[in-house]
């Protein structure tokens, strides 16, 4: 009976926890959203990451924001937004009461380390801002951008103290010497590696050291007597500042794009393009110990105690490991390094992403992860997904990656086959209506046509046709409604329309001055869609090959077009921004903001109410178009 009363009160909070759970998870994918997003898939890419001073929580600079994690329970705690382009590095203050961030927006911004609160901006750059150091005394903020500038501000004001002038590439690391008496900053190939600075004249010193090329990641040794570079060389190289000398140069085997000092200045931590964090012992250059990650590390941080390291990978991953035994302690997830393409399931209920080397799906009613398919083959380099379709019977997928077009289980994840016959990267893929052909783009400069056959057990048939005719690679096809006709895309400027039964060349659609990346079918057939990198969206009759309306107001690079499922609205995705248009008056009704980078791929779901844009920033905006309706 005690049992029994145990249980009874047990049961309940156990529940409670799991609901917990559940609605935590939803609910910060709602952190942050932009006006009209009704939810968010994934976190964004991770560029860098830092331990707060005190060692409770991580901070992540993201393409979208920065995430505060709890490092005991791998758990985010907050996500602050405010920037307009990607996060690129985080920097805390001496004292731990502030902190500040470089952003592609072409500013760097100072928050209040306890309560996340924005405090000031530090504007004054003309190009994105890759790094940010603190000086020992808290007095002066270092920043260094692709303007080729180093700028020095006061972080309480956002005032600009100097501008130094000399680097002739751009400048992606800065750090400060232990004293607060040297700036070092250093830039990309080309530019003759490593500068250093008096911070407090501005003036450059009489310190030379050559470095041999693009110089990823600079770090002083907590004593200040020795400087670490990290580069696309594959090396690490330790520097004695006495004399300028070389003192040792360690063959990292890859590109090193981080380099990190224990808290104890005894051994550093290195990240690579490989699948390691690597530790080396200072005195002496000798490799440690390694950890082992699924995919390239972005970023390692050490814990104030020096005894942790956390680790970011291209995999979305955010790993916390202990060092001595090199056991991983927790993983937090959803980081995705690029959303390239996305499809609708016929049904409407599930989306499925084609990010690095996998293929996601996702539950629309609860955003819950249902499963990744995995494309990337047995000790071969990752591969990107760059596009996806679902067979009009929502059975199979099809996706196009590197140079393979693959039809996948959708139930299962089962791999059913792989098309062959094309030499370049397959950029998109398309069912025919009936579901009895799949064509592919590639950038072989050709359209190829399968035959894929229904209800047999092997499903890859013959091929049918390979259209030759565009001089550039070909970015996309799509089959009109009726399944007579495919349309393609190409880098070669142009649109071409192909006979699907005899492969002949009907019609070349000629006015766009820029790549086309993106051709769609109005639901009705009657009208051609086309995004091009020169800015512009067209809509061409798809009968006559007529030119009806060239629709501008993009910065450039259209990469994403999509019909709504009634023909009335094209939407287009641009460099971070959606725009919507009707289609009989070239009117722009909406433009949606909210992803930092490329928008890849747009989909409508099938009753029209939602829009999904995928994008290279690693996230998957939601947007709920009846509420736009409602607003205007």
């Amino acid at each position: 009976m005690k049992i029994l009363n145990l249980l009874l009160i047990i049961l309940p909070l156990i529940s409670g926890l799991c609901l917990l759970s559940n609605a935590f998870a939803q609910t910060n994918a709602l952190w942050g959203l932009p006006p009209g997003a009704a939810n968010r898939i994934g976190k964004g890419r991770v560029n860098e990451i830092k331990y707060f001073p005190d060692g409770t929580k991580l901070a992540v600079a993201s393409t979208i924001g920065i995430w505060i994690y709890d490092v005991q329970t791998g758990e985010p705690l907050d996500l602050l937004t405010g920037h307009t382009g990607p996060v690129n590095s985080i920097a805390f203050s001496p004292d731990g009461e502030i902190f500040a961030t470089a952003s592609d927006d072409n500013t760097a911004w100072v928050w209040d380390a306890h309560t996340g609160e924005y405090k000031v901006s530090i504007v004054g750059h003309r190009d994105d801002i890759n790094a940010v150091a603190f000086s020992p005394d808290g007095e002066i903020l270092a920043t260094g951008s692709d303007d080729d500038t180093v700028g020095l501000w006061e972080p309480r004001t956002g005032k600009q103290i100097a501008r130094l002038d000399g680097h002739t590439e751009h400048v992606y690391s800065v750090a400060f010497s232990p004293d607060g008496g040297v700036l070092v900053s250093s830039a990309a190939w080309g530019d003759n590696g490593i500068r250093f600075w008096n911070p407090r004249t501005a003036k450059p010193l009489d310190i030379s050291i050559e470095d041999t090329d693009w110089v990823e990641h600079i770090v002083y040794a907590p004593d200040g007597s020795m400087l670490v570079s990290g580069d696309t060389d594959h090396t690490i190289r330790f520097w004695d500042l006495g004399t300028g000398k070389l003192l040792r140069a360690v063959d990292s085997g890859v590109n090193v794009s981080a380099v990190v000092f224990a808290p104890d200045g005894k051994t550093t931590a290195g990240t690579s393009d490989g699948d390691l964090v690597s530790f080396w012992d200072v005195a002496t250059g000798k490799l440690l110990k390694t950890l082992e990650h699924d995919a390239p590390v972005i970023s390692v941080a050490y814990a104030p105690d020096g005894e942790t390291v956390a680790s970011a990978s291209e995999d979305g991953k955010i790993q916390f490991w202990d060092i001595a035994s090199g056991n991983r302690l927790k993983t937090a997830t959803g980081h995705a390094l690029h959303v390239f393409s996305l499809a609708y399931s016929p049904d409407g209920h599930t989306l499925v992403s084609g990010n690095v080397s996998k293929i996601d799906f996702w539950n629309l009613e609860t955003g819950e992860h249902l499963r990744a398919i995995s494309v990337q083959p047995e000790h071969f380099e990752s591969e990107n997904v760059f596009s996806l379709a679902y067979s009009p019977d929502g059975s199979i997928v099809a996706s196009g990656n590197s140079n393979k077009a693959r039809l996948w289980d959708v139930e299962t994840g089962r791999f059913l086959g792989t098309f062959t016959g094309h030499k370049g990267v397959v950029s998109s893929v398309a069912f025919s209506p009936d579901g009895r052909i799949l064509a592919r783009g590639s950038h072989d400069n050709t359209v190829g046509l399968w035959e894929i056959r229904v209800g047999e057990l092997y499903l890859i048939g013959d091929v049918l046709q390979i259209l030759a005719g565009h001089t550039e690679d070909v970015a996309a096809v799509a089959f009109s409604p009726d399944g007579n006709t495919l349309a393609s895309g190409s880098h070669d400027n142009t649109i071409r329309l192909w006979d699907v039964r005899s492969g002949d060349l009907l019609e070349t659609l000629v006015g766009h001055t820029g790549e086309v990346y993106s051709v769609v079918y109005s639901p009705d057939g009657s009208t051609i869609a086309s995004g091009s990198w020169d800015g512009t969206l067209c809509l061409w009759d798809s009968q006559t090959g007529e030119l009806l309306q060239t629709l501008r107001g993009h910065t450039r690079n259209v990469a994403s077009v999509a019909f709504s499922p009634d023909g009335g609205t094209v939407a287009c995705g641009n460099d971070d921004t959606i725009h919507l248009w009707d289609v009989q008056t070239g009117t722009r009704l909406h433009s949606l903001t909210g992803h930092t980078n490329l928008v890849d791929s747009l989909m409508y779901s099938p009753d029209g109410k939602q829009l999904a844009s995928g994008s290279r920033d690693g996230t998957i905006l939601l947007w709920d178009l009846t509420k736009l309706v409602t607003d205007r």
